[in-house]
């Protein structure tokens, strides 16, 4: 489990409501947006409408003025367009003389363009190459370098666990072929490699510190039973060589030689599962560096591939593309030379239209000037179209600039919050896997108190209520709207657990407490954990499943389930005791807490105790409910946490502060 990961309870809730305020509150940016550009644009075309009327009105008065006064135009008109006519026929002239070279330079054009592609193609594939291989040689250097540091571990482990040949004949076991990492990802198993290195030094450090494989490595049995034969040689030879001499001398060796032996026994006893657990490691580390270098080959050959299937792909494509390019320019010579035909016959039978429209003089001048007043209204409607148009981009750029800042805060605040759940579910889920045959039957004691204990779980959709989700695609949620997220006791901060009811213990929390129980009896190494177990309502039927762990340890549950007003005031007498102890003895001005204490102490470590209730306040005294206090507000950094169910039902002894318990839970 990583040490940076939040598993306390007061994280997961801060989490499901860091999750429905960001929805809730982006979801009311994005309406406040939404409105302020649809009012602006509203705006925007009120403006544009009134404008446009008043240019229709003084284009319509105008119109008025020209049938009145203008008249007698007829011949300037007919001038100005047969001008038209002929500068048109010299710009279609021109138009078909310049027509090949149009042409030709449009299938240059082509031709060029592909050509460059090409050579962008190729200076592509080059680089990509260059920097695959220099990729490829960095990894495989930094995979060599954790081969060699693991050759070395395992050349230290053989030494270290030479006092005992059957220890070294574990070394010799050869690991199984199949790589226990699960992902494909080079660089991903890189990084798995290099973290079972560092767990195997761990392991080769915890046999380092046993005592008695470090003696008999450094100086074997035989050594020390041909010591004791010396020994005896010599009290034999101290006493004078006589018949008593030899019995004694012979007995002192004998019971040196028994010494000896039974010292070695004890320490191969001790060594076995620290030297199990580097053997363990060290086939884990092979096994995934195998799957490394497997998945690097995998890697390389696969890119190599893909790189020259689109180099080939991309060259076939242009070169298919030039065999086209005589085709594109006849193609545009055919539309061009069709366009310059039919636009020129066009062009001036509309002249001649005109020309014939205006010979009557009235009606002539008067659509001239018409005409003249109506282009200068186009071209102010242009210029407010123009205006109105601008105005739009500029609503648009800004609407996009906010909603681009509104979507980098949406996904620098709920990506995260979603990262951080998973995070959390994918730190307890192979911790805490569901209670069935197959758990117990792999089940192994653990060596080392896990700072945590999984107990229940929050469930969140957020899709039940769609008013405070955004509904832009933009703002969409980064993972599945229903979350779940664990609920975990953790040690020492957050430790202890109340639940609030007003009813006696229930199935479901006396169900919670068992199930809390047996995680931590299965999630502490043995002979490290008690629980004081009070029951004054069930009688210790809520919890009688548990006494079957006094078949085989008392201790762990302290013997019995308490019930009894007094021997409540004696078991909480006894934690009270023991935190006492714990301060003055262990704690002292050095260490914060016990579990500070535990990393120093080793294989004196202290127990943590856990002190369970069901149906508080009843059977306590008021003495007892204060002893209860003090223990939940200092028990904590002394290894003691409480599981409580209070029962508000009941009266509260005198002097009890219900908010202090709560504070400490």
């Amino acid at each position: 489990m990583s040490n940076n990961i939040d598993l306390k309870v007061s994280r997961s809730l801060e989490l499901l409501a860091t999750l429905q305020e960001t929805a809730s509150g982006f979801a009311k940016k994005e309406e406040l947006i939404a409105r302020d550009f649809r009012t602006r644009r509203y705006a925007v075309d009120k403006k544009y409408e009134e404008a446009n009327e008043a240019i229709m009105a003084k284009l319509a008065a105008q119109t008025a003025e020209v049938e009145e006064k203008h008249a007698g135009i007829a011949t300037q008109i007919s001038a100005k367009y047969e001008a038209r006519r002929i500068k048109f026929n010299r710009a279609h002239v021109v138009a078909m003389r310049n027509l090949p070279k149009r042409v030709f330079d449009t299938k240059e054009r082509v031709l060029g363009e592909l050509k460059m592609k090409r050579y962008r193609l190729e200076r592509k594939m080059a680089a990509t190459q260059e920097a695959a291989g220099a990729e490829g040689s960095d990894f495989a250097k930094t995979l060599t370098d954790q081969r060699t540091k693991l050759t070395a571990l395992e050349r230290r482990a053989k030494i270290m666990f030479g006092g005992y040949p059957a220890l070294v004949k574990m070394l010799r076991v050869k690991p199984g072929t199949e790589a226990e990492a699960e992902s494909a990802d080079q660089m991903k198993l890189l990084e798995e490699v290099r973290t079972k290195v560092t767990e195997l030094e761990e392991n080769i450090r915890a046999f380092g510190a046993l005592l008695l494989p470090r003696l008999f490595a450094a100086l074997p049995l035989a050594a020390w039973i041909l010591i004791a034969f010396i020994c005896g040689g010599a009290l034999t030879f101290l006493l004078g060589l006589s018949n008593v001499a030899i019995i004694v001398g012979i007995v002192a060796c004998l019971s040196l030689s028994v010494f000896a032996v039974v010292i070695y026994q004890m320490g191969f006893t001790k060594a076995k599962p620290a030297a199990q657990a580097v053997v363990t490691a060290i086939s884990k580390a092979k096994q995934t560096h195998a799957a490394c270098r497997a998945a690097a080959d995998a890697w390389g050959a696969g890119e190599q591939q893909r790189m020259q299937e689109e180099f080939e792909r991309t060259s076939a494509e242009i070169v298919e593309k030039s065999g086209k390019a005589e085709g594109i320019s006849k193609g545009f010579e055919k539309i061009a030379r069709n366009k310059l035909n039919t636009q020129h016959p066009r062009v001036l039978g509309k002249i001649e239209l005109i020309l014939a429209a205006k010979h009557e003089r009235v009606q002539a001048a008067a659509a001239a000037q018409v005409g003249q007043f109506k282009e200068k209204a186009d071209t102010l409607d242009g210029q407010h179209r123009a205006v109105h148009n601008a105005e739009f981009a500029k609503l648009d750029a800004e609407e996009n600039e906010r909603w681009a800042q509104l979507e980098v805060g949406w996904k620098k605040e709920m990506v995260p919050t979603y990262q951080a759940v998973a995070e959390m579910n994918a730190a307890t889920a192979p911790l805490f896997p569901p209670w069935n045959a197959s758990l117990a039957q792999t089940w192994v004691a653990p060596t080392v108190f896990m700072p945590m204990t999984k107990f229940a779980h929050l469930d969140l959709d957020l899709a039940k209520n769609p008013e405070a989700l955004p509904k832009d695609p933009r703002l969409a949620l980064p993972g599945p709207s229903q979350i779940s997220i664990p609920l975990s006791l953790t040690y020492p901060q957050q430790g202890s657990l109340l639940f609030e009811t007003r009813e006696s213990g229930s199935a479901a929390i006396i169900g919670t407490f068992d199930n809390i129980i047996l995680r931590l009896l299965t999630t502490t190494p043995p002979g490290k954990i008690t629980f004081s177990i009070i029951d004054p309502v069930g009688l210790g039927q809520n919890f009688a499943g548990l006494m079957h762990l006094s078949d085989y340890e008392e201790s762990i549950i302290n013997r019995r389930i308490w019930t009894q007003r007094d021997q409540i005031d004696e078991r909480l007498a006894e934690l009270s005791e023991h935190i006492e102890k714990v301060i003055q003895m262990y704690l002292r001005n050095e260490y914060a807490t016990i579990t500070e204490y535990n990393v120093q102490a080793g294989s004196v470590a202290e127990k943590y105790h856990f002190l369970v209730v069901a149906d508080f306040p009843a059977n306590f005294s008021e003495t007892a409910a204060k002893k209860l206090q003090s223990i939940a507000a200092s028990g904590a950094r002394c290894g003691i946490f409480t599981l409580i169910h209070w029962d508000e039902r009941q009266p509260l002894p005198d002097g009890f502060v219900p908010d202090e318990l709560r504070q400490s839970s």
